[in-house]
């Protein structure tokens, strides 16, 4: 049913909710109309460009050099604490948000840099405000109350000081732009505007809204949208194999199988690894980390199935239900990755998994996320075995509900397996991964 709905126009839309409001119809995940469908169009060319796309094959070996870079800088990291336990959601939102900022804006960030920590403080506080408030949605008169008067101040403080995080970086980025050297999704809109001023169709652009306030919701709606749901999808797949550590041997022997103990996991060794990517679509499956998925509205009176949808209706896919529907999925409660495995030994996927949506606002970053979470994954369990530190439970796997589903905090030790030779030989290396201040990228 959601899959014929929501590849129609008619169901494209976004509800005029409080999240909407907030947001002035900048950016893209929360826009609809004319602007969001030449936002998509123009993100999706940039992404195509950095081979973030499954078609762009001649530019994906880019994109992997890049994550693999952010690989080897948390493996590095990760050896450093020789087995201690330790809590991985620092690395993960360092590792993950370097990716995603190298792509946007040609930026990295050190395991120790105080102004990123003081972002992602700001984010996380950003997705439980958001969280607390969602009954608005559906009840708008109870923003009349204390409560959520106080909270939707709290929300518009975190906005503001959240988005001055990236309008310094896009001020300082915008000195050393140039039109002949597009580095990243940013170059590509302060090239559109230069554009748009020099022939004059300046007022037009963005639909006629401010143009640097455009340009830095799509850099916080990338970014975040990148990094929160990868990073907790990783949390997930390592809570799990703490759960199911037969399931990480399985793994351990098919990747020392299929890549050996001389090298690290490559995007092209993923079609021989039906165990290592069966499980993470377990765990995509099983963790639902974004439980409600991308609501949509209706942007016209609809008969859908016998049913009138009034326009402005706001469409929710449950995907948590989805995911544990027993009409669809045998003994759906399970953790069993052989689901996704056919009778021939191939990974298949049938047509209702959809962990990263469906229709004309699926994830425009599925080709990432997906090469982030595989590269990440497999190359932590290549590398490690993962451990229960001594006198620790086992983290729960009830998550805690907001935007995204996400586990409580939980330590791990990982213990070094040892490689036959350098590991790390035919991977690019970043500079001083570990102690290395904000730093740019690429040619400034």
């Amino acid at each position: 049913m959601i899959k014929e709905a929501f590849t129609k126009e008619e169901f494209s839309g976004k509800p005029s909710n409080e999240f909407y409001k907030l947001l002035g119809g900048y950016g893209i995940i929360n826009t609809q109309g004319t602007i969001w469908r030449d936002q998509r169009r123009f993100v999706h060319g940039c992404l195509r460009w950095f081979g973030m796309t499954i078609f762009n094959k001649k530019n994906n070996n880019q994109l992997e050099t890049r994550i693999m870079g952010e690989v080897r800088c948390l493996l590095d990291n990760l050896k450093s604490q020789k087995g201690r336990p330790l809590d991985l959601n620092h690395c993960f939102v360092i590792s993950i948000t370097n990716v995603i900022c190298s792509l946007l804006m040609s930026v990295r960030f050190s395991f120790t840099d105080p102004l990123l920590h003081q972002l992602m403080v700001k984010i996380d506080e950003g997705f439980r405000l958001f969280g607390g408030i969602v009954f608005l949605n559906y009840f708008p008169f109870l923003r009349r109350f204390p409560y959520f008067v106080k909270e939707l101040n709290k929300i518009k403080e975190n906005k503001e000081q959240t988005h001055q995080f990236f309008q310094n970086i896009i001020d300082d980025h915008k000195k050393t732009f140039k039109s002949t050297n597009t580095r990243d999704v940013l170059d590509f809109y302060l090239l559109e505007i230069q554009r748009a001023e020099l022939t004059g169709n300046s007022q037009n652009l963005f639909e006629g809204k401010d143009h640097n306030s455009q340009i830095r919701q799509i850099i916080v709606d990338l970014f975040t949208a990148g990094m929160e749901t990868t990073k907790t999808t990783l949390h997930w797949a390592i809570i799990y194999m703490l759960h199911y550590p037969e399931v990480a041997q399985s793994i351990q022997i098919e990747l020392d199988a299929v890549v050996g103990r001389k090298r690290l996991p490559t995007f092209e060794d993923l079609p021989y690894l039906p165990i290592t990517e069966s499980t993470i679509f377990e765990v995509l499956r099983k963790s639902s980390v974004v439980p409600l998925g991308n609501s949509h509205a209706t942007t016209k009176d609809v008969f859908f199935r016998g049913l009138r949808i009034p326009k402005n209706t706001e469409i929710v896919p449950l995907l948590y239900a989805i995911n544990n529907d027993p009409n669809l999925w045998e003994s759906p409660e399970k953790f069993l990755p052989s689901r996704f495995i056919n009778s021939e030994g191939r990974v298949t996927k049938p047509d209702h998994f959809i962990p990263f949506g469906i229709g004309r606002r699926n994830c425009l970053g599925e080709f990432l996320a997906r090469m982030e979470i595989f590269l990440f994954f497999s190359c932590i369990l290549h590398t490690f075995d993962i451990k229960l530190p001594e006198g620790h439970i086992l983290p729960s796997l009830e998550g805690n509900f907001g935007i995204t589903l996400n586990p409580g905090a939980y330590k791990v030790q990982l213990i070094e397996r040892p490689f036959l030779e350098d590991s790390n030989s035919n991977i690019q290396t970043l500079p001083d991964c570990l102690n290395t201040k904000r730093m740019y990228i690429g040619s400034h």
